[in-house]
């Protein structure tokens, strides 16, 4: 038998606390915080439309939704204004009605909570591109917020934003956006957008994440393992390897 998980790392070290006091496996799928890289070769437009679909997906409260951006400074410019005008575009309100692309979050702590980690960002010079402050009047709302000018001493380059809120970073190379990519706790999807071969196989061969997608959104397929490294968990779920993560292997050996 196993136990699994889908949910934060303290919830994951105690799950795992258990199942080892009773020597269980455990397959954890924790937090992410995704790295979304584009290079000069991308299809800029379709890379930011696909940028903020990934951003947004369920409200921004995803483990696989696509949350640091970071850009090569030879297409920064130019991909920072169609990635603000497609967040920008996205009607926030009501779920339940035709038109709605952003919903409300979870909870008043989490709406709380983003709007915390964007102050603390702006308070150490941050710039909101839009967004950027919640709505007046009823609902735990949080509107499409891109942030830009990151530093190292700001709570959002470092936790993970559960909420519909992207940073973005510009970088001299993929070196540089590699480093950057992988320089977090959390090692669950990366989304990697260019049509350069040789910069494809080093995406994935160095990022360091469970899963890595190529001018993709990174997204739960039932015939892909899913799950993630470091502080994002272990074990996978779905395909083939989800199922014998629930199994023991017997070996047998019959003599002549």
């Amino acid at each position: 038998m196993a136990a699994t998980l889908t949910g934060s790392g303290p919830a994951g070290s105690s799950v795992a606390a258990i199942a080892g006091s009773e020597i269980k496996k455990v397959v954890l799928e924790l937090g992410g915080s995704d790295p979304f890289v584009v290079m000069p070769s991308a299809d800029l437009p379709k890379a930011a439309e696909v940028a903020a679909f990934a951003r947004l997906l369920n409200n921004g409260q995803s483990c696989i939704a696509a949350k640091r951006f970071i850009v090569h400074d030879a297409v920064y410019d130019e991909f920072e204004q169609l990635f603000t005008a497609q967040m920008s575009a996205k009607t926030v309100g009501d779920p339940m009605k035709d038109g709605t692309d952003v919903g409300p979050l979870a909870s008043e702590q989490q709406r709380d909570d983003v709007e915390h980690l964007v102050a603390d960002a702006v308070a150490k010079g941050a710039r909101a591109l839009c967004g950027g402050a919640a709505p007046e009047g009823p609902g735990f709302y949080y509107p499409p917020t891109v942030l830009a000018g990151i530093t190292p001493e700001m709570r959002v380059h470092t936790e993970e934003v559960f909420g519909p809120v992207a940073t973005l970073y510009r970088v001299p190379d993929i070196d540089a956006a590699i480093e950057l990519a992988n320089s977090t706790e959390f090692g669950l999807g990366a989304n990697a957008w260019t049509t350069d071969e040789a910069e494809r196989a080093r995406f994935i061969r160095d990022l360091t994440a469970g899963m890595v997608f190529i001018d993709g959104n990174v997204t739960s397929y039932p015939q892909l393992p899913f799950g993630g490294v470091k502080s994002s968990g272990h074990g996978r779920e779905l395909s083939v390897q989800g199922i014998r993560e629930f199994c023991n292997i017997k070996s047998v050996w019959v003599g002549a």
